[in-house]
């Protein structure tokens, strides 16, 4: 049986090798340890990471090792513009649609924007940052869009409550 110590270790290895945030009850089904442990080990990396130049952060209904934001602009002087990825104006507003409005089918999401959206929602698509969740119950039976754990990773947010309320935003004339 690991200690509370061996299993910080083995946690702080999973979250240091995976591509994607990763979630306490993987981890424990996976090594077999108590979650009562667990919760006890995650503390100690806290702990570990509460002076130092990486970060442990709860993202997308997971834990993820980072670099601490206090350091982005240091970090990007090194290695140049970190993120090659830039969401286009119209993907972002697409993007926005659908995570306010999810599910949500191409047809409102077009009728809010005014505009044709196929090639953001393909974008999108593409950088798996939405999915394809369900179909209408409309004539045609249309694709009905949500986002996805790449979604809230992008932005940073544990879960969608952690997006601002709709009301927040202030409507420009």
């Amino acid at each position: 049986m690991l200690t509370v110590q061996e299993i910080a270790n083995v946690v702080e290895g999973i979250l240091f090798l995976s591509p994607r945030p990763v979630k306490l009850s993987d981890i424990a089904v996976n090594l077999d340890v108590d979650p009562g442990l667990l919760n006890e080990a995650m503390e100690r990396l806290k702990e570990r990471y509460a002076d130092c130049g990486l970060e442990l952060c709860g993202v997308a209904g997971g834990f993820e090792l980072t670099s601490r934001k206090d350091y982005v602009e240091h970090l990007r002087a090194f290695f140049g513009e970190l993120d090659k990825s830039r969401l286009s104006r119209a993907a972002l507003e697409t993007m926005s649609i659908i995570a306010y409005k999810q599910p949500v089918s191409r047809a409102d999401i077009e009728d809010l924007r005014g505009v044709n959206s196929s090639g953001a929602i393909h974008s999108l698509l593409d950088k798996s940052l939405i999915r394809i969740s369900d179909r209408g119950e409309t004539i045609g039976r249309p694709f009905m869009y949500s986002t996805t754990p790449d979604f809230l990773r992008y932005l940073g947010l544990e879960k969608l409550e952690d997006l601002p309320p709709i009301e927040s935003f202030e409507k420009k004339v």
